[in-house]
């Protein structure tokens, strides 16, 4: 069965049939000793083991990477409107620590992973965004100690389906290393 190319190019049915059609192609002409097959998958090898070369070396990756397991500050306006999200008051400085939350807009649930301090001061607000962190929740627990230079601890919570149609009742205890910007999750055995 042959498709011409003006029938529905876009079309995942089409683009199925196309590499169904070219896989044939493949099984049945991987024998041929043909110079135009030789030179066709002699080129197509070189591009492929360029790209895995490319891939391999690139520093792009490398760079994007850091990123993401990066912590970032950045100063923003006030968080949106939410509830259920746990506010508690720095022990060493003039801030205040706001995290997660939900918000319902009358069809959909929000359910919020920020971590916000405000810095009363200088009236602003910091998001800060940690790599590893945990899940969006709301009606979690938080409280915030002055020791080994302060650590954010949240507990448990839950996370609603955009549509409410799904609940999940989180048992689970994170910690927030302040004076490293590090998240990690407290992996100690559970109790009841």
């Amino acid at each position: 069965m042959k498709f011409s190319t003006e029938s529905r190019p876009s079309s995942p049915f089409y683009l199925f049939l196309k590499l169904k059609n070219w896989s044939k192609w493949v099984r049945k002409n991987k024998d041929k000793k043909g110079k135009g097959t030789q030179k066709t998958m002699a080129k197509t090898e070189k591009k492929l083991s360029n790209k895995m070369k490319k891939g391999a070396t690139s520093s792009w990756g490398e760079k994007e990477e850091r990123k993401r397991l990066q912590v970032t500050e950045t100063v923003v306006d006030p968080p949106s409107r939410r509830l259920n999200f746990s506010f508690v008051a720095h022990p060493d400085k003039e801030q205040l620590i706001l995290y997660g939350g939900e918000y319902f807009n009358g069809q959909r649930t929000l359910i919020y992973n920020d971590l916000f301090f405000y810095n009363i001061p200088n009236d602003t607000w910091t998001v800060v965004k940690a790599p590893a962190g945990p899940p969006p929740r709301c009606g979690h627990q938080m409280v915030v100690t002055s020791a080994n230079k302060g650590q954010l601890w949240i507990f448990g919570g839950e996370f609603a389906s955009p549509t409410q149609s799904q609940f999940y009742h989180y048992r689970d205890l994170w910690v927030y290393h302040i004076a490293e910007k590090k998240m990690g999750e407290n992996n100690r055995p559970k109790r009841p």
